[in-house]
């Protein structure tokens, strides 16, 4: 692989760069690796790390794996319910082009845009990549958005397509997807056709434009039973990837390397969401770093929702760029009983698990420990990522987990990184960025200190770091070439815990909600004067959203209500707040990690509203304050 290393990569610690070095031996390029990886002169988008080249994504991911071992399986796919079906190589290559000469056949070509309104279904899987093969940018949308919210995503990407399913799966009910997306394209243009996948059989209304995917490509995917891996391991690929001999009948010819792969909607100050374009070999690189770092053997399972960033680049695209095999569950994990998640792991052999540390929190609540040390298990890494590990969970899986053979590793990255670049198990496992973390004077944090995150080497395929990048690319000594707006702290042997966003972002679930948003949602409400909306973090819930508010008239039990359900309804449910404090007033400007601390002081634990003066709320301020050494703040202050 050192060929394939250009001079300028090397003299940029090369050693911090060899997950991606060892990444390019899973990719194939249409021209050479030097034309491909000739350093940017001006850095200012993502294709002036890709000049010149193009790749063929889905042969990466799907073709060559199905020319060489097309009996393998490449997709375990487990529904709520209990049904499951499996597709080898061989199927789900054939599937893609069925589907991608459908989705042509609709008007879809490399400059639309599709969303991809569906669970974690196997048509999901075939639908991202059709839209690969395509050229086409594809863009999730969770399944828990109501109408309204749908409607502003759609409205914001654009799609000539949507994918949606009739009914999907969750705790044992049933939510109406295809009716919510027939009341969001209601208030929207520009979708030409809707595809609905027939999931629970559920009566759904039909209009002109809408279509069956069975219909669209012919007999649909694989029922075939569950079969195990005829070729073993299978991951030890060569150096390069080797077409067979002529093309594909319907592959495509490849895409320029900075093409648009996908766009995540992102949640921000405002507008309430930002769309990011993440180019295809930046998307490809990151998730064959993080795959080649934490892979433990051939079967991946990311327990997680499909509109995760992380469950679409490292739970899918990384694993099948390996020649492994996936593993996707439709609903959600206490189903029919709170051992699913043992279940699925034993069934399939999982192991590798990466998921969220709320999912894991709701298995440490469910007390799986017995039953996991009585069973034992296939897994040889867990990996969480998306928000922050407070101290107690992390004691909890290393103790249940490592008796079975398990580390425990956390990651970190950002969308704008094109997934996770960072990874501390026992040791580091990744650190594509070279992160580091600096005090408000700019010097490195001590141990048990806090500061900002920041990343002192670039990643392949960064948008957020271009124009940050021209000095560095010039000295190649920058010592911070991105600040990551988010706050850790060094423990005592040097590793970095992650405590969330210092901005008014917070992750819920791996999903990232605008505080802002929230707030303004709040508003809205006629009685509603004033609001704000927080992070607080508690040690059995995680991440939370609380806000503070002062209302016209008597505040209670049914105000609040209404409260969360217009959030829930213009946002979404993971941005709903778990608690409202109503106050008499507010007044100035207070610090929100400060703020925070003093509601939850002020309210119980598991307290869903309460009524609170602006005075006691100052007082517990002054008390938190002085409780850090802080100097407390006074009215005249504010």
């Amino acid at each position: 692989m050192a060929e394939h290393i250009p001079p300028w990569l090397r003299t940029l610690q090369s050693d911090v760069h060899d997950e991606w070095a060892e990444s390019l031996g899973h990719l194939e390029w249409s021209t050479s690796p030097r034309e491909v990886w000739e350093p940017p002169t001006a850095p200012g988008t993502a294709g002036a790390w890709f000049p010149g080249g193009r790749i063929d994504v889905v042969w990466n991911l799907v073709h060559r794996h199905a020319a060489e071992h097309g009996d393998r399986i490449a997709l375990h796919w487990e529904g709520e319910p209990g049904d499951r079906r499996s597709l080898t190589y061989g199927q789900l290559s054939q599937q893609v082009e069925q589907a991608a000469r459908a989705l042509r056949g609709l008007g879809v070509d490399a400059d639309a845009v599709v969303a991809l309104h569906t669970g974690w279904l196997p048509e999901t899987v075939v639908t991202m990549l059709a839209c690969m093969s395509i050229g086409a940018s594809w863009s999730m949308l969770p399944v828990s958005l109501p109408p309204e919210a749908l409607g502003t995503r759609i409205d914001e990407l654009s799609p000539t397509v949507l994918l949606t399913q009739d009914g999907a799966w969750r705790r044992g009910a049933v939510l109406p997807l295809k009716n919510r997306a027939d009341e969001a394209l209601a208030s929207t243009a520009g979708v030409e056709a809707t595809i609905v996948v027939r999931r629970t059989g559920m009566d759904v209304p039909w209009f002109h434009g809408d279509h069956w995917f069975s219909d669209l490509i012919g007999s649909g995917p694989s029922t075939s039973a569950a079969a195990p891996d005829p070729a073993g391991d299978g991951a030890q690929l060569p150096a390069e990837g080797v077409r067979a001999a002529g093309p594909v009948p319907g592959m495509s010819a490849g895409v320029p390397a900075d093409h648009v792969l996908c766009t995540r909607q992102q949640a921000s100050g405002a507008p309430t969401t930002r769309l990011t374009q993440h180019s295809a070999a930046g998307v490809l690189m990151t998730a064959a770093a993080f795959h080649a770092a934490v892979r433990t053997g051939p079967v991946f399972w990311c327990a997680a929702d499909v509109s995760w960033a992380v469950s679409t680049w490292h739970g899918f695209i990384g694993p099948l760029l390996f020649g492994d095999t996936v593993v996707v569950y439709e609903g959600t994990l206490d189903v029919p009983d709170q051992l699913r998640t043992l279940d699925v792991v034993e069934r399939y052999g999982v192991s590798t698990l990466v998921s969220s540390p709320s999912v894991m929190r709701t298995l440490r609540s469910w007390n799986i420990d017995a039953e996991l040390s009585a069973r034992g298990s296939t897994l040889r890494r867990l990996v969480t990522a998306g928000e922050p590990v407070e101290p107690g969970l992390r004691g909890w899986m290393e103790k249940t987990f490592s008796g079975t053979g398990c580390e425990v590793a956390d990651g970190w990255g950002q969308v704008e990184l094109n997934g996770i670049v960072h990874v501390n198990g026992q040791s580091t496992l990744l650190d594509t960025a070279h992160v580091a973390a600096l005090g408000e004077d700019g010097k490195p944090i001590r141990p048990g200190e806090s500061g900002q995150l920041v990343l002192r080497l670039p990643t392949p395929g960064s948008l957020v770091l271009a124009d940050a990048l021209a000095d560095g690319w010039e000295h190649q000594t920058a010592d911070a070439l991105g600040f990551t707006e988010d706050l850790v702290t060094a423990a005592s042997d040097g590793s970095l815990h992650f405590r969330g966003r210092m901005d008014a972002v917070v992750s819920v679930s791996g999903q990232l909600i605008s505080l802002e948003a929230v707030a303004r949602s709040l508003l809205e409400h006629p009685f509603v004067s004033a609001a704000t909306a927080l992070r607080a973090h508690r040690e059995n819930s995680g991440s939370t959203i609380i806000a503070c508010v002062v209302a016209d008239g008597e505040p209670g039990a049914g105000t609040a209500r209404e409260l969360i359900a217009t959030v829930n309804a213009e946002l979404g449910g993971l941005a709903r707040p778990r608690m409202i404090v109503f106050v008499d007033r507010m007044t100035g400007a207070i610090d929100r990690g400060e703020l925070t601390d003093a509601l939850v002081a002020l309210v119980p634990s598991r307290t869903a509203w309460a009524v609170r003066t602006w005075d006691e709320v100052l007082e517990a301020v002054c008390t938190t304050a002085r409780g850090r050494g802080d100097a407390a703040p006074s009215e005249d202050d504010e």
